[in-house]
């Protein structure tokens, strides 16, 4: 990928690793190139901020840095517990308006350009000419991803602020899909080892969410109570990666009351950090950075002309596979019909046959 002048390349971070000692980074080569494609674990070391502030020493990196942010960003935009929520909306909206300007840069520039450009940075590889101009851009999902669940935060808070939703709704850390998938892990193990059912109803799944959530309860008081006898606490087993802390999410009746200034106030700095950093790379002077209703107005357009393939309505062709699985299973039924018809034929002459068998063994040997 190309974020103006400069490429972003998994080898800066192997020339950090090189060059580098594991104490100023806290990286390892399974880190940058995973085999598994889901560890979440390589994605917070590659994008903390020790590796951020270590890969400033490798040259031309900036493009690789600004990725990274994005990836930051997300974890704590959506992830992290301990952001407060108004730093939520600035971490999502500084990835929208970074991606913005880098999507209005990438659709201007032809793909001689952007070939022109990685060949300079000797990143040009062998098969740079058949492949395609979006290999330099992040995918259409990724970007209609950071679009919609950045407009749904700023959302949340005003319906929260409208006194349409209560104060839990901005713990945002709950939703993500990390926690989800524990939370289905631990009703599945509540089964028993010796028990084959793996799939269970949905009211069968809200009671043992209530189970669980009396289990935790029951550990964070003894963990967190300290009024009460120590002999008397219930003794739970903890995995020893895990923290002694237990972390309940943010407090938000803590923080201060979100406003419509405030979220206005995070969004524009938001804007402002990322016209910055697109002029380390060259994408835009600061003279000709377009201004925020310039830009929405362009970003708007642009996403306008994306083809979204909308599978919940099913095409011609879907349509036309359904009618012939229908006849299909209409010939099978009336197939199946005829099939029965000649069995009960076929079972009148068996019974025939058999009273013919017993009526001659009769008479042989009367």
């Amino acid at each position: 990928m190309l974020i103006g002048d400069q490429a972003v390349t998994v080898d800066h971070l192997l020339q950090l690793i090189k060059s580098s000692l594991k104490m100023s980074h806290n990286l390892v080569k399974s880190d940058i190139i995973p085999k598994d494609r889901q560890n979440y674990q390589s994605c917070e070391k590659i994008s903390s901020e020790a590796a951020f502030n270590a890969l400033t020493s490798v040259p031309s990196s900036r493009a690789t840095q600004i990725y990274l942010q994005i990836i930051r960003n997300i974890r704590l935009a959506f992830i992290s517990t301990e952001t407060k929520y108004i730093d939520h909306i600035y971490y999502a909206w500084l990835n929208v308006f970074i991606v913005r300007f880098w999507y209005t840069w990438f659709t201007k520039t032809t793909k001689n350009e952007l070939d022109s450009i990685l060949n300079q940075r000797n990143y040009i590889k062998q098969n740079i000419r058949t492949s395609t101009k979006r290999q330099y851009f992040m995918t259409h999902s990724a970007l209609f991803s950071i679009e919609i669940n950045s407009h749904t935060l700023a959302y949340i808070a005003l319906l929260v602020i409208q006194c349409q939703l209560p104060e839990e709704c901005l713990n945002v850390s709950l939703f993500n899909s990390q926690s989800c998938e524990r939370e289905f892990r631990l009703c599945r193990s509540m089964s028993g080892p010796f028990s084959s059912i793996v799939n269970f109803t949905v009211e069968q799944f809200i009671q043992r969410v209530k189970k669980l959530s009396y289990l935790h309860s029951i550990k964070y008081r003894n963990n967190n109570d300290h009024t009460t006898r120590s002999d008397a606490n219930f003794l739970v087993p903890s995995h020893h990666k895990h923290s002694k802390i237990v972390h309940t999410g943010q407090n938000t009746s803590s923080d201060m009351p979100l406003k419509i200034e405030m979220i206005e106030a995070s969004i524009l700095q938001a804007y402002s950090d990322a016209t910055r950093r697109m002029c380390e790379v060259n994408i835009y002077h600061r003279n000709d950075i377009p201004t925020l209703d310039e830009l929405s107005r362009i970003t708007r357009l642009q996403l306008q002309k994306l083809q979204i393939a909308d599978y919940s309505i099913p095409s011609e062709n879907e349509t036309d596979l359904s009618s012939d699985s229908d006849d299909g299973i209409e010939d099978e039924e009336e197939n199946t019909f005829e099939d029965e018809s000649d069995d009960d034929d076929s079972i009148r002459d068996d019974e025939d046959l058999s009273n013919n068998v017993l009526n001659v063994s009769g008479m042989t040997y009367q």
